[in-house]
């Protein structure tokens, strides 16, 4: 009788303590996927591209899930938007991994510079490069290429002026030179 009792607390006390490890693990699975979303603020100062006397700034803001390296959406919309101060109309990226802004030349001679978007896209470490303007409360993309990204130093010298013309510099991830690097392409601004 007394072994029969002994089973019993055993059985009893052996079933409560797996119940509390369920619950357990649950909260740390909880926990570890809130600590594993990350918001990611970031803005950039793009020189005076509305022509007001004003140095302007862009703002990307988007949440990352740092579990599968990808933006985290909201309500099915994956979209990150370059955001200004003031009136300035956003632009919008669709299926983009991250944003960058960079100023760049006056390419239209409209007495105030242009800026430079570095979309990453999901194919490694390839970036679609734009150019764009903003005249009359309206931005407008001047031209777009792909460009291969590997570090800080490859997004620099991607706007170049030859013969008095602007050229947006990207690369052909088709086409390699001799040397085994992608051929490179010129799109005029």
């Amino acid at each position: 009788m007394k072994i029969r009792f002994l089973i019993l607390l055993l059985f009893i006390y052996g079933c409560e303590t797996k119940t509390k490890k369920i619950i357990s693990k649950n909260s740390e699975i909880e926990k570890s996927v809130q600590k594993k979303i990350e918001t990611e603020n970031r803005k950039f100062f793009v020189g005076d591209f509305d022509n007001d006397k004003v140095n302007d700034t862009a703002f990307v803001n988007y949440k990352w899930n740092l579990e599968t390296n990808e933006i985290e959406c909201e309500k099915n919309n994956c979209n990150i938007n370059i955001e200004f101060k003031k009136d300035i109309p956003k632009i919008s990226f669709e299926q983009s991994l991250g944003i960058v802004v960079a100023k760049t030349e006056d390419i239209n001679n409209d007495n105030a510079n242009e800026i430079i978007v570095f979309s990453r896209t999901n194919e490694g470490w390839w970036n679609n490069i734009s150019v764009w303007s903003f005249k009359n409360q309206i931005w407008k993309e001047i031209a777009e290429t792909d460009a291969f990204i590997g570090n800080d130093k490859d997004s620099e010298n991607r706007v170049i002026k030859e013969k008095g013309k602007y050229y947006l510099i990207g690369e052909d991830k088709w086409n390699e030179d001799e040397n085994g690097n992608f051929k490179k392409v010129k799109v005029k601004l």
